[in-house]
């Protein structure tokens, strides 16, 4: 196949609404996605009547671009969702972000009164690495909140100590976040640095986010884009600086070919991308990707024989003594997410490593693992299981180490030097956004092409007040 139209990798959000505005533009893309569906990370799983996302996404920006288009593809058909999440802990549910007298209450009066002697010591003496999330926190909350709080629930998603963790992290997802603002709101009434990351409500498609990027895949395919899927790319030639093309391999019948390409837009991760790279890139490019590493993630998906189990669309889970990090309770974003509203499906969210043990429990084996953890803190028994199945993803999230912004540049300085080609998305930028992100550096790499703007990728973070873990 021979092709003088721009190619794009991956039909997660950024891919796809390069895509749309592409095809709208009157530019038909050729879409290569190793999937059977478009959606990525954002797609719907129906599992005998009930639907699935993997993890919960929220259809919530302050970009005025990204609100225009999802209404654009989906009308009025976007249900508005008040929103309820809590921090589950010791059995208890803590309001997020934390609230002074729920604090109090849920900790007790002694735990509660060393917490508060911790935070008034680090007021005073604030930690000297305020470059590691560790000391960024311990300076906002003081050492004993961290460690309750934020220190185990961060190392179950991320996979390293917090002191390894760049502040990034922290100031770019609970920005504004501290107990100083918390006594002062509680005591006084007053929003004295009032937290930003948090939302009252949120849109979402009445059978989840799959539904917007099906109705999204259909509209770009009526525009003249052409989707290959289970489409794997292997590896990427290029000559003088210049994209020439891509070799891929069919998952299903592992046939190989080669499709030469004009133009190159690429979501896949980062570093992924330059070592499939060939000629290879200079060994300090590579030397660059094998730092930047991703987190990968998995969802046991289970069907409870009980009408109700806790009112929020999801918790984050900090008990220490399990591995599970999140709950999705799905009827809870949406009552079609369900085909009994008498059953309760939950996702259970684990953060993992490819390749490390939880990634390679069988099936079977991690059902039995997450449902007896489910159980051990106390969210529900074993008696009330029906069915359940499991969802592996790699590369999910990037892991914002201590120095992976120069490892970042390098290879961003590497890559703008290709001539036809621009990388977008949560994994081809290497920057954790959610999806509204995702989807405004797909359209904004769409409008770099079509010379309707001179958009910095990389800069692209429409809405930071409302990014959370």
């Amino acid at each position: 196949m021979r092709t003088d139209k721009p190619a794009i990798i991956g039909s997660g959000p950024a891919g796809m609404a390069c895509a749309y505005t592409l095809a709208k533009s009157g530019i038909s893309p050729l879409i290569l996605e190793k999937e059977p569906v478009a959606g990525g990370l954002c797609r719907t799983i129906d599992f005998k009547g009930y639907l699935f996302d993997i993890g919960g996404h929220r259809f919530l920006s302050k970009s005025p671009e990204i609100n225009l288009f999802w209404h654009e593809i989906m009308g009025d058909r976007l249900l508005r969702v008040k929103r309820l999440s809590r921090i589950y802990y010791r059995k208890r549910y803590f309001n997020y972000p934390l609230s002074f007298f729920n604090t109090l209450f849920n900790l007790g009066p002694v735990d509660s009164f060393l917490c508060l002697g911790s935070y008034l010591k680090h007021v005073y003496t604030k930690p000297s690495a305020q470059d590691t999330f560790e000391g960024w926190i311990t300076s906002k909350f003081g050492r004993l909140l961290y460690e309750i709080f934020f220190k185990s629930y961060t190392e179950k998603i991320w996979g390293i100590p917090c002191k390894e963790i760049s502040s990034d992290w922290a100031s770019q997802r609970i920005r504004g976040l501290s107990l100083g603002a918390a006594i002062i709101k509680a005591l006084f009434g007053l929003e004295a640095g009032a937290p930003k990351t948090l939302c009252t409500e949120f849109l979402y498609p009445s059978q989840g986010p799959g539904e917007f990027y099906t109705a999204l895949k259909a509209l770009t395919e009526k525009n003249g884009a052409d989707f290959l899927f289970g489409k794997k790319v292997l590896r990427i030639r290029h000559s003088g600086y210049r994209i020439v093309s891509c070799m891929v391999e069919d998952r299903a019948t592992g046939i190989q070919q080669e499709l030469p390409v004009a133009y190159l837009f690429s979501s896949i991760p980062l570093s992924i991308f330059i070592r499939a790279l060939d000629p290879p890139a200079p060994q300090k490019v590579l030397q660059a990707a094998g730092f930047l590493s991703f987190r990968s993630f998995l969802v046991v998906n289970v069907i409870l024989n009980r009408p109700d189990i806790f009112k929020d669309q999801w918790v984050y889970v900090h008990s220490p003594q399990v591995k599970l990090a999140r709950i999705q309770n799905y009827k809870n974003w949406s009552a079609g997410m369900v085909s009994d509203m008498r059953k309760t499906s939950l996702g259970l969210e684990y953060f993992c490593f490819e390749g490390d043990a939880l990634w390679l429990m069988s099936d079977t084996q991690l059902i039995e693992f997450a449902l007896n953890e489910l159980e051990s803190i106390g969210i529900s028994a074993h008696a009330y299981f029906l069915d359940a199945f499991v969802t592996r993803h790699a590369d999910a999230y990037p892991v914002y180490r201590l120095g992976y912004q120069e490892k970042r540049k390098l290879i961003f300085d590497y890559v703008k030097q290709f001539t036809n080609f621009q990388t977008l998305g949560r994994a081809g930028l290497f920057c954790y956004g959610n999806s509204d992100h995702a989807l405004l550096t797909g359209i904004y790499a769409a409008k770099n092409y079509l010379r309707q703007g001179d958009f910095d990728l990389s800069s692209v973070n429409a809405d930071k007040e409302y990014l959370e873990a």
